[in-house]
């Protein structure tokens, strides 16, 4: 199993988190968020024309005839390719009656494709209660699980990387000027659960692997894991992309939102759990002592034992001189020769062992002293 090392380049990562969050504030709080009817209240009619006709011919045609700030998406269904949403806050039977009339003139009314749908103001406040109360109880629940099931810190990053996907999320709907209407709110829901069901996959290997990795950084151990599940985490969006790119291809209107954000939150929950959970779990994780050990030990080229005691190769010093055994020192002793300061001394014989005759040597004879 080939280990890339991407946490070798996690601040990368996090400088692309600061990207797409400034990118969702500049879209969702400068460009503008356009809230369906089922959120402000309004009427919705859909057209389907016989002739081609532009966005902007239909919303210049509609606002014309005094109806203000007219939101005007093409759409495909059953209306046909030449199909159009209206949504206004303010419309009445008067002006609908209008812009039917005007459409059919102008390009041609398909026969059986008209069709109004009214909101009132309470209901929509309702559901927009609702759809908040719904996010809130989905983000606590998924902290306190990975507070429970791991701890803390492993709940904060992958809150942001769920923020990072929602962010992006509406900031491409608010980039398209595409409508926020109940059924993106769903698909915002079933991105948190995608999301932190492949963030949680990868956190719960990177605690397997720390109970076996004794030595290694908490990078490395992160990287490993990575390696470990990246493959089953890509074979099951392409799983699920399919299906939505067939739902966006030949699905309505309501279908269409409804796939288009899960799209997004897919792809971008795929990436998030790698490289937006995982480098700020990792940054996180080094600053326990244990950790910082070995990382300092890791940056030193030595090797941290038991989490405890920190080796670290001392520089080589020149060998030693003629008498001593021969050989550089290295800070240890060599195997076979007893340590400095013990009995034997490099140039100094062992005392005799006991049972042995410690005598003098007989005279005449040559005396050798043997040195270890």
């Amino acid at each position: 199993m080939r280990v890339i090392p991407f946490m070798r380049y996690k601040w990368w990562f996090l400088v692309s988190l600061g990207a797409v969050t400034l990118f969702a504030i500049i879209a969702i709080f400068i460009v503008g968020l356009d809230f369906g009817i089922d959120f402000v209240g309004g009427v919705r009619m859909q057209v389907g024309l016989e002739q081609e006709a532009s966005v902007d011919d239909v919303r210049s045609l509609v606002s014309d005839l005094g109806v203000k700030d007219p939101v005007v998406q093409s759409v495909s269904g059953s209306s046909g390719t030449n199909a159009f949403l209206i949504t206004a806050e303010e419309m009445t039977e008067e002006q609908q009656d209008q812009v039917r009339s005007a459409l059919d003139s102008s390009y041609g009314v398909a026969e059986g494709s008209v069709g109004v749908e009214e909101v009132g103001g309470s209901f929509s406040s309702e559901t927009t209660n609702r759809a908040l109360i719904a996010i809130a109880i989905a983000v606590v629940a998924i902290i306190a699980y990975l507070t429970l099931r791991f701890e803390f810190k492993f709940a904060i990053p992958a809150i942001v990387a769920l923020a990072h996907d929602l962010g992006l999320t509406l900031g491409i709907y608010a980039a398209t000027n595409r409508l926020v209407t109940a059924a993106t709110v769903a698909a915002i829901l079933t991105i948190l659960g995608y999301s932190v069901h492949d963030t949680i996959v990868v956190f719960d290997r990177m605690r397997e692997n720390a109970n076996y990795m004794k030595k290694e950084t908490y990078a490395d151990m992160a990287d490993l894991s990575i390696a470990q599940t990246m493959v089953r985490s890509i074979n099951t969006s392409v799983a699920i992309l399919l299906p939505l790119v067939a739902i966006l291809i030949f699905g309505g209107p309501t279908l269409t939102d409804f796939a288009f954000a899960l799209t997004i939150g897919v792809i971008t929950g795929t990436y998030s759990s790698f490289f937006v959970a995982t480098p700020l779990a990792v940054l996180w994780k080094e600053r326990e002592p244990r950790y910082r050990k070995r990382l300092a030990a890791a940056a030193a080229g030595g090797a941290v034992i038991d989490d405890a005691e920190v080796i670290v190769p001392e520089t080589a010093v020149p060998a030693a001189k003629s008498g001593t055994g021969g050989g550089a020192a290295t800070g240890r002793p060599a195997a076979g020769r007893p340590a400095a300061g013990k009995a034997g001394r490099a140039g100094v014989s062992p005392k005799p062992k006991k049972g042995k005759t410690a005598g003098r040597r007989p005279a005449g004879k040559s005396t050798k002293r043997t040195t270890r």
